[in-house]
């Protein structure tokens, strides 16, 4: 307050600590408020230190302090929240959600929380007229995805369960309706229809019965060279596909011609196993492929497993794309995990072999086109500026590791650390290049 502009004194007024910590838990009433078993709310502030009480250390205080240690936490902040059972001042909250809060974003993702584990988290700044303060309510990532979880299993049981209850009412309904000369009949149109594997019961002795075993011998020896047939065509199917998406495939068995797609949004990986040439120099060509198939199988797998698809793999390299097929926004961020988790596969069958391998890898997102090259021997193939400065990126570096360019660093944000290595030259021009860090990088 003040008279003539000028300041002759000042009210301030004092909220206790214990009322903010009432109203951000209920009362530590978090499974009323709909919080469950591990949801919370709290506020921190823009030196990223919670001004609020953490759920974990009212519920746990004996196991807080461990926690907070392994989380990053020094050990002398973590034993003196735990002796003072609170967390205001005392916590950091330097995470994905309090960072882009404080930026002043609002939204929800699924990131670590400030004790490490990955948590479901919703942030919003919060506009208190002095203080720049944030707030996040966040629930672990298994308990906020379990009702997911279990309706599929209740889907997948109701399913096999009405399966077999179809099965048994049918094997039933047949004993009921049929007699020997209708047996025959049916097991005749049936092969006239197409169907396989037709027996007719021959338990009677009489001219039916031997009619019937003629017929049986007729269907067996038809259903046997239509397994052969089916066998071949699905030999076939999988060799196809093996080669290019099921997508392309249909269009390639329609009779397409000319196959080409454009795609503008995709995360690309070109990765090199370095040292293999080294490791199998002097050995057979059947060990060596056995290798190098090990190493293809697992990196499948882990493609596979996380959405990125095999364009192509040879003992020069592996390239392989996220979007393709199926538009996801979170392309780069599945291509990085699966670069980090082909990775640790080279790293464990180094060990595992005794070798010096190695991964190098390099990460673009960006425009690429797909389509098959060839007319008797088609090849399905991927090309694009993508794939170039993919390429280039892997190419650029001597050491191991993975190397991302500018726009693949843009679509991750904060999700994983990576480190500035300069730029690289393409023919585009100079591209910035990052090298992510990895858990064995910054060891």
């Amino acid at each position: 307050m003040g008279r003539d502009g000028s300041i002759t004194g000042a009210l301030a007024i004092q909220i206790p600590i214990d009322t903010i910590n009432a109203v951000l838990t209920g009362d530590e009433g978090w499974a009323e408020q709909g919080f469950g078993r591990t949801g919370e709310a709290y506020i921190v502030g823009a030196d990223r230190l919670m001004r609020s009480v953490s759920r974990a250390i009212v519920e746990s205080p004996e196991t807080y302090a461990e926690k907070a240690i392994n989380s990053g936490t020094p050990p002398a902040t973590a034993e003196r929240m735990a002796a003072i059972a609170g967390t205001v001042l005392l916590q950091p909250a330097d995470t994905p959600a309090v960072n882009r809060a404080l930026r002043g974003e609002a939204g929800t993702i699924v990131a670590p929380g400030y004790l490490g584990t990955s948590r479901l988290a919703s942030f919003a700044p919060v506009d208190t007229g002095g203080p720049h303060w944030v707030i996040v309510a966040s629930i672990d990532e298994a308990e906020a995805f379990a009702p997911v979880d279990d309706f599929t299993r209740i889907v997948l049981i109701s399913a096999g369960a009405l399966v077999l209850v179809v099965a048994v009412l049918s094997l039933l309904l047949a004993r009921v309706f049929t007699n020997p000369l209708d047996r025959l009949m049916k097991g005749v149109r049936s092969v006239a229809a197409g169907e396989r594997d037709v027996e007719v019961d021959t338990r009677t002795r009489d001219e039916f019965a031997e009619l019937g075993s003629a017929f049986n011998d007729l269907s067996r020896n038809l259903q046997t060279k239509a397994d052969l047939l089916d066998a071949e065509r699905a030999e076939s199917e999988r060799m196809l596909l093996s080669l290019m998406p099921a997508t392309v495939a249909e269009r390639y068995r329609q009779g397409d011609e000319t196959i080409v797609e454009d795609h503008t949004d995709v995360t690309v990986i070109y990765a090199d196993i370095a040292g293999f040439d080294a490791y199998t120099d002097g050995m057979d060509s059947s060990r060596s492929l056995t290798a190098l198939n090990e190493i293809v199988t697992g990196l499948d797998a882990l493609a596979e497993q996380l959405g990125v698809e095999r364009v192509r793999t040879s003992k020069q390299g592996y390239l392989a794309s996220c979007g393709l097929s199926v538009p996801r926004v979170d392309s780069a961020r599945r291509v990085v995990e699966f670069a980090v988790g082909a990775q640790r596969l080279v790293d464990r069958l180094a060990t595992q072999w005794g070798a010096q391998l190695s991964l190098r890898a390099g990460v673009d997102s960006g425009h690429v086109t797909t389509g098959l090259v060839g007319r008797n021997s088609v090849i399905y193939d991927m090309w694009g500026d993508a794939v170039n400065l993919a390429y280039r990126l892997q190419d650029a570096e001597t050491e191991p590791g993975i190397v991302l360019s500018q726009r693949a660093v843009d679509r991750l944000g904060d999700m994983f650390p990576v480190t500035d290595i300069g730029t690289v030259d393409t023919k585009s021009g100079s591209q910035r290049a990052w090298r992510l860090a990895t858990e064995d990088s910054r060891v």
